[in-house]
């Protein structure tokens, strides 16, 4: 107990020093070590990292170690604002329980040539329990060096207060049905009193799960007093994109879905996906993908979270070489950033862009992404293409601030995929 106490105060003195503009986003710190982060709700293959407060509900955060032996991970959890920056509650204010708890949820692999083990861990649980809707960002870390963050993991808890309707089109303000989607939606009150808002109401966008294009800025088209209307707003316009690429590889006897070869190398077994070339000047084609999501899966194993190997796969994007920005893997298995486990590396004797990734065996969508030199919003249009008809999922926060409010409560979210509309 003591122990635990010591903790909290030094977390928090850690924490107000050391904030600032800090914003949270799932992201693993020692990608040396760390593999497979995923958020999502158990049992749910395609899920948001959301759950409902107060509800019997989860979210489960899974991750390997690279090493085989079990090593002390514990976390601790910050509530966030709307835009992922720590809100000024204590711990006591949002969450019923201590910080500093150890992870004892894990397994060791299982005949496989790389060894791992897997963690898991489940929240709320019968340590910590949530009082407040809005944003929480988890912080692992070694029970033994509790200044070094191993990964954050990011969910959201929501008290729906507002019921949202809303539907995409490609006939937007930028273009009619080329490659562009507008999202709208509006926002039934229900049982929520809004006052004012346009400045009590903050909404977020996010496509397929991206954390670099969110739309942050749309106010009111119209405020009726049952709803509020989202309607025209240019701020609510993304570039379409193209459908993810896909690829899978579940066993070395036989390639899978868009592997061209998979052989061994002492200590690794490696797969070369298909070589890819830009679509951006090819037109569009359907395909059914899961939104740059993937999943560990293996060939003939019962539970692939402990029993999928773990080889080095290839990726081959054949162009000329990019000038005036970097070439980007995105998707979930790179947790949709741009560092340097995801930039692709151009050799020009053979005039390609190259990378390699120690990947879990399973099912992967995944695109290429152009980041111009000093900006943070990634391009799909140079590579990909945009294409109106592409199906994309948009999730919708709506969070509520009213003025004297101290933090952002999470009052309404609602995911609707383009060519859908939720009424």
């Amino acid at each position: 107990m003591m122990k635990r106490i010591f903790l909290l105060f030094w977390l928090v003195a850690f924490s107000v020093e050391g904030w600032g503009q800090l914003v949270y986003r799932t992201e693993i710190f020692q990608d040396k070590r760390i593999k497979s982060l995923q958020v999502r709700q158990p049992g749910v293959l395609f899920s948001q990292p959301v759950l409902q407060l107060g509800a019997a509900e989860a979210i489960e955060i899974s991750f390997d170690d690279l090493v085989t032996h079990f090593e002390r991970y514990a976390y601790e959890i910050v509530h966030c604002n709307a835009d992922w920056t720590p809100s000024s509650l204590s711990p006591i204010e949002f969450m019923q329980g201590f910080q500093g708890l150890t992870i004892d949820d894990y397994a060791n692999s299982f005949n496989t040539t790389v060894g791992y083990v897997n963690y898991r861990l489940m929240l709320p649980n019968e340590d910590v329990q949530f009082k407040c809707s809005g944003n929480y960002a988890v912080r692992v870390y070694r029970e033994d060096a509790p200044q070094e963050t191993v990964l954050t993991a990011c969910f959201s808890v929501v008290e729906p207060l507002v019921e949202i309707q809303a539907g995409i089109t490609g006939n937007t303000l930028v273009d009619t049905y080329q490659s562009h989607q507008q999202v709208s939606f509006e926002v039934w009150k229900r049982q929520l009193a809004v006052a004012h808002p346009a400045s009590d109401l903050k909404i977020r966008v996010v496509q397929n799960r991206r954390t670099d294009n969110i739309a942050t800025g749309a106010q009111p088209s119209a405020i009726l007093s049952d709803r509020i209307v989202y309607e025209n707003c240019r701020d609510l316009i993304f570039p379409a994109g193209n459908e993810y690429r896909r690829f899978e590889f579940l066993t070395h006897r036989y390639n899978g879905m868009r592997i061209d070869r998979i052989a061994y190398y002492n200590p690794y077994y490696h797969a070369d996906v298909f070589v890819d070339e830009p679509s951006s000047m090819t037109p569009y084609t359907y395909d059914e993908d899961q939104d740059g999501r993937y999943f560990p899966a293996c060939s003939r194993c019962e539970e692939p979270d402990t029993e999928a190997d773990y080889y080095i796969v290839h990726f081959t994007l054949a162009m000329p070489e990019a000038k005036g920005g970097r070439v980007y893997l995105n998707g979930d298995f790179v947790q949709n950033g741009f560092g340097e486990g995801s930039e692709m590396v151009y050799n020009p004797e053979a005039g390609q862009y190259e990378k390699a990734l120690l990947l879990k065996q399973g099912n992967y969508n995944y695109q290429y992404i152009y980041l111009p030199d000093e900006q943070k919003e990634g391009v799909t249009a140079a590579i990909e293409g945009d294409f109106h008809q592409t199906e994309n999922e948009y999730t919708i926060y709506v969070y509520y601030r009213p003025i004297g409010a101290r933090f952002d409560r999470l009052v309404g979210v609602r995911t609707v995929r383009s060519g859908q509309e939720t009424r």
